[in-house]
């Protein structure tokens, strides 16, 4: 007969079921103390001596057996074989304890119980045979009476002998079966849980949940990334995200500082309640949309240069031809008039029909298309050329204190004269926007990559409102009194020849940073 027990791989459990054992061992020993000694009177040692021999052996084997735990579960037949000699026991301290008036009748039970829990319904079972054997046994060399009632309470015990083995070996089953449920389900959410965790810490979005008081409760490895954080003990989440207490739900663009720098991330935050911290709390999403909200702005700059360079090819002609017919027609007028007055003014409509061709000209060197630059460039000497041609320019403040962060030999493909313009038109606007300034400051920095190089132009000027940033690149939108609008306009036009990416960002009050990405020269 093969044996299948519940508690063969089960450590703990089993340990229970032997201190239980040991335990009721005990028990028997105190009772059997506590009886003797409140029996008044002269106590028979000839019938109490054989029951306090045989119940320390019962309690010196549960001992050892206890010790030795581990090596009895790896041998069912040796666990089997404890419980048997366990109703052995129980029923030796019955017969000398009295059949009729024994108080450890419920040893039996409890025993046949603790075999089914252990060894299942067979070893119930089986404990039940043998505890109706030995319990018989006793009983019939019992020297009390055998009444009819003495035979038929025999017949009623070994009725509940197997009646407890049914039961026990029935609610083994099923303990096993909730045990196994319990087991899967348990390892079902365990997998789920490690899933979840992967699948969290994995995204390339950041995540982060946060309670109403600002306290982060986990924040995944992109969001550690994204936000240049790994302690979020300082962090402050509901001031960072804009997050209002009264919105189920936020949405929309912020700026946050991240290793030095500036970016703008895409934030979605939902308030939920959790019912694990008996609280709401805030699910905040979010990505690096700065590279995306450059590559738009560029879209829409390029969009309107294209617009404008078309429409100036096409009315550059027809501008031209009459301002020709004009400049040669009062030119002509001019050798026929003798009046001072009225050369004075022909010479007025001559300077002003050179101003009109020269802004012309302009614009169609702006609308013309540019070619693909092949020339290497070092940018580091370039804008080394451009910051010490400012240190002696007249029209410029020279309190502004430069800062220069770049390296030598940063090579791009270019043309050198272009490049030049454009970074002189950048760096004139930035002294020009620290006119009141009461710390003037330019710093020039440049971030090289593998495959790119990143220039930033940052002051300390008077900045731009959003209008004027949107507004900044377009030919003919100008802030200056005697501007004509087209510096930046050309600047833009110069760098997106030479494949740069052009960004900006502009508060009032605080200043204006340029960010140029060129590609490395290969």
């Amino acid at each position: 007969m093969r044996l299948s027990f519940a508690l063969q791989n089960n450590r703990q459990n089993g340990l229970l079921v032997e201190f239980v054992r040991l335990s009721l061992f005990v028990l028997v020993l105190l009772i059997s103390v506590v009886s003797s000694v409140a029996q008044e009177g002269f106590v028979n040692w000839s019938i109490l001596g054989p029951f306090y021999t045989i119940l320390t052996i019962a309690f010196t084997f549960h001992l050892f057996w206890f010790t030795k735990w581990e090596q009895v579960l790896e041998h069912p037949t040796l666990l089997l074989s404890g419980f048997v000699l366990d109703s052995l026991f129980i029923s030796l301290l019955i017969y000398y304890s009295g059949i009729n008036q024994s108080l450890f009748m419920f040893l039996h039970l409890v025993n046949i119980l603790l075999a089914g829990i252990a060894c299942r319904s067979v070893g119930a079972v089986t404990v039940a045979f043998f505890t109706s054997i030995f319990f018989s046994g006793a009983a019939l060399f019992s020297p009390e009476m055998k009444a009819l009632n003495f035979f038929f309470l025999l017949a009623l015990n070994n009725v509940a002998f197997f009646s407890v083995a049914g039961l026990a070996g029935y609610l083994s089953e099923q303990l096993q079966t909730v045990g196994s449920e319990l087991k899967k389900t348990g390892l079902s959410l365990r997998s789920a849980q490690e899933l979840n965790n992967i699948l969290v810490e994995n995204i390339p979005s950041g995540m982060m949940s946060f309670t109403e008081a600002g306290e982060v409760i986990r924040a995944n490895a992109a969001a550690s990334d994204i936000l240049a954080q790994h302690d979020f003990s300082n962090f402050e989440p509901l001031k960072v995200f804009n997050v209002s207490g009264d919105q189920k739900l936020t949405k929309g663009d912020v700026k946050v500082s991240a290793d030095g720098a500036e970016k703008i991330l895409g934030v979605t935050v939902s308030k939920i309640y959790s019912p694990e911290f008996q609280e709401q709390l805030y699910i905040a999403l979010f990505e690096d949309l700065t590279r995306i909200r450059q590559l738009e702005f560029a879209a829409r700059q390029h969009e309107k240069l294209a617009a404008v360079g078309g429409l100036a090819a096409g009315i550059a002609h027809e501008i031209r031809n009459p301002l020709a017919g004009i400049s040669g027609s009062i030119e002509m007028l001019s050798q026929t008039v003798n009046n001072d007055d009225d050369r004075k003014l022909m010479k007025i409509v001559l300077r002003e029909i050179d101003r009109l061709n020269n802004l012309i000209t302009e614009f169609l060197d702006y609308a013309r298309p540019e070619t693909p630059p092949t020339d290497p460039v070092d940018l580091s000497s370039l804008l080394t050329e451009v910051l010490d041609s400012m240190l002696v320019n007249n029209q410029v403040r020279k309190d502004i204190e430069q800062v220069r962060e770049f390296e030598s030999s940063l090579k791009i493909l270019g043309r050198r004269d272009k490049l030049k313009q454009a970074f002189l038109n950048i760096v004139i606007n930035s002294y020009q926007a620290m006119n009141e300034a009461a710390k003037p400051r330019l710093a020039v920095k440049a971030v090289t990559s593998e495959k790119e190089i990143e220039i930033r132009i940052r002051d300390a000027g008077c900045g731009m409102n959003e209008t004027t940033k949107r507004k900044m690149f377009e030919p003919f939108h100008t802030t200056k009194p005697k501007g004509t609008g087209l510096g930046l306009a050309v600047t833009h036009k110069i760098l997106e020849g030479h494949g740069a990416r052009v960004f900006v960002e502009s508060e009032v009050g605080v200043g204006t940073e340029f960010i140029l990405t060129f590609p490395r020269a290969t």
